[in-house]
């Protein structure tokens, strides 16, 4: 049955290891366990040795994840929407605003932050598609049962979560048997981990556990109530199970189970893979250096601590035995002679020597050198040895961020831009575009796209005959906005295959590009080629070109009585459709 299967996991995953090589046992679960103790500063024995004097915790590795935090620079304002097709520059526009708003409504500033945080020091992400987006992982009690997979779809995967009577009967109408889990799974007893000890509530809570990856059809068909199945036939599932922890069958309950597509998860990894799921993060890199910094650290501080006493040597035997307590302010002393014994820590060089050397290999493991954290270089170092010394500090930061982005654009690209433009209605276009001035140029791309849409079918026209074209198209959009909005809508039927998100711009090489467009922006001598890659550069980095302020063209008169021949609409569709929607637009 699917349920002894799922305690069985858990068990395992909880109590036992896995063989990553010879001599080499893992538990996830215990090294998780362990990184919590070190994230909260705390030894696993307590604060206090066996001689009852305090225990201090140097610690050395927040400050290092907070420089790789800092140096990642990855915020909302990375984030967009890019299309190459010219076509789609209407539904870019409307869909970069769109996202902006999404991501500030949903906080996704605060979400980001954090996935940066705990991608540096735990060293691994995932995330959850959910109804209205997705929802970052808690690793405490995240079981991947086949530790020695390289991604998620390589094995299955167990989630456990509390919750409360309100959560399950929001479920209701997904999940069977809700009722019957209130009844009889309820408990008092509150625990982060599976293991931890418990506190008392004064309402229930329920542990539901939620089983994502492959089991044997005959085991799905069991848990949705039915017969048949084969045992050697396996497939992709998701069950979720309440009550497994009971005594009695009677707690064991099956609150959905059903065939799906694929595993619901995205996933990013600091480090590489080295035979386990679970890479290194900075945590876990540092353990031994945390380690015996926190003995050196105590060590030097019961040493200054006995070196810091006042110890007094005298022949006579009359007196005082302690001349703190029993002397009093005033008294004369009369002895044959008294000396105060130096007293000072031995080894206490030493072990400044070994701290320095702790210190500068946590600083080659976790890229934090001076020049990285901000600190002062020694005076002597020349500025351009400093610039370089930067510069290629940074480059692993580039390459986390590259990692970390790719793994963000699978999760936006997959999961939230789907939902964006599924419902783009009317008033979500007026909303996000509500102010006169957007709107004036929404409406300058609607006629734009109309135009380059519909050229082939139009007939051989001039530059001028073009700008009448648009004008007319304009003036009868602005005379019937709604109808129009409401057509416009079809724009996003061809737009969703071509789009892609965009954060750090490596999977379009966004900054060579730019470097590219830079370059050829210098050497080009002709100002209308050159106004056009300024403002190819210009879009690229997301700035509303359509808004600038521009001045009048040059225009060449022509003979008296002479007209302008008409220009084929192939020579219109290629170089000079461009430089002619530019002529328009400058002229009004």
């Amino acid at each position: 049955m699917i349920i002894e299967t799922i305690k069985n996991e858990i068990d395992n995953y909880i109590n036992g290891y896995t063989q990553i090589s010879e001599g080499y046992k893992f538990s996830q679960y215990r090294t998780i366990k362990r990184i919590m103790l070190y994230a909260n500063n705390i030894y696993p024995k307590g604060k206090v040795d066996s001689q009852g004097d305090y225990k201090y915790f140097f610690d050395v590795i927040a400050p290092r994840i907070d420089s790789e935090v800092k140096n990642i620079d990855f915020d909302t304002s990375n984030i967009s929407l890019y299309s190459e097709s010219p076509k789609d520059t209407l539904a870019v526009f409307i869909g970069n605003l769109a996202l902006k708003e999404w991501l500030e409504e949903n906080e996704q500033a605060v979400e980001i932050n954090n996935a940066i945080e705990l991608s540096s020091g735990w060293g691994n992400l995932v995330w959850k598609k959910i109804k209205d987006g997705y929802e970052l992982f808690d690793a405490k009690n995240f079981y991947v049962i086949n530790q020695t997979a390289e991604t998620l779809d390589e094995t299955p995967v167990i989630e456990r979560h509390i919750l409360t009577q309100s959560d399950l009967r929001a479920k209701k109408d997904i999940w069977d048997n809700v009722e019957e889990v209130i009844k009889d799974c309820g408990s008092k007893a509150i625990s982060v981990n599976k293991e931890d000890s418990t506190k008392k509530s004064s309402i229930d809570y329920y542990e539901i556990y939620e089983r994502n990856g492959e089991v044997s059809e005959k085991e799905l068909k069991e848990a949705q109530g039915k017969t048949g199945g084969k045992e050697d036939k396996y497939i992709l599932a998701k069950i979720i199970v309440a009550g497994i922890d009971n005594a009695s069958e009677k707690g064991n309950h099956i609150l959905f189970a059903e065939e799906i597509s694929e595993m619901p998860y995205k996933e990013y990894h600091r480090g590489r893979y080295n035979g386990r799921w679970w890479r290194l993060g900075l945590y876990e890199i540092l353990f031994d250096i945390q380690t015996r910094a926190n003995e050196i650290g105590n060590q030097i501080s019961k040493g200054l601590g006995w070196s810091s006493k006042a110890i007094f040597w005298s022949p006579d035997k009359l007196i005082a035995q302690n001349i703190l307590t029993d002397m009093q302010n005033g008294d004369i002393i009369k002895t044959t002679g008294m000396k105060q014994v130096e007293v000072r820590m031995q080894g206490i060089d030493q072990l400044i020597a070994d701290w320095n050397r702790l210190m500068e290999m946590a600083d080659r493991l976790a890229n934090s050198y001076e020049v990285v954290t901000g600190e002062s270089l020694p005076s002597s170092t020349p500025f351009r040895l400093g610039a370089m010394l930067n510069q290629n500090a940074n480059k692993l930061f580039v390459y986390i961020r590259q990692k970390l982005s790719i793994a963000f654009e699978s999760v936006f690209q997959d999961w939230v831009l789907p939902d964006i433009l599924k419902d783009f209605k009317k008033k979500d276009i007026l909303r996000v575009t509500g102010d006169t001035d957007l709107m004036e140029r929404y409406y300058q791309m609607v006629v734009d796209s109309w135009y380059i849409t519909n050229l082939v079918a139009l007939p051989p026209h001039t530059p001028q005959d073009a700008m009448m074209l648009k004008t007319q198209k304009l003036q009868e959009i602005k005379s019937k906005p709604e109808q129009y909005l409401k057509l416009e809508k079809k724009i996003w039927d061809s737009f969703k295959p071509r789009i892609r998100v965009v954060i750090t711009g490596e999977n379009v090489n966004l900054q060579v590009e730019l470097d590219t467009l830079s370059t050829f922006i210098q050497l080009e001598q002709d100002p209308v080629r050159r106004t056009a890659l300024i403002e190819m550069a210009m879009a690229k980095k997301g700035i509303d070109v359509k808004g600038l302020p521009k001045s009048p063209p040059m225009l060449p008169a022509l003979p008296a009585g002479s007209q302008a021949a008409p220009v084929p609409r192939e020579e219109l569709a290629t170089g000079e459709l461009q430089q002619a929607e530019q002529m328009a637009e400058l002229k009004k």
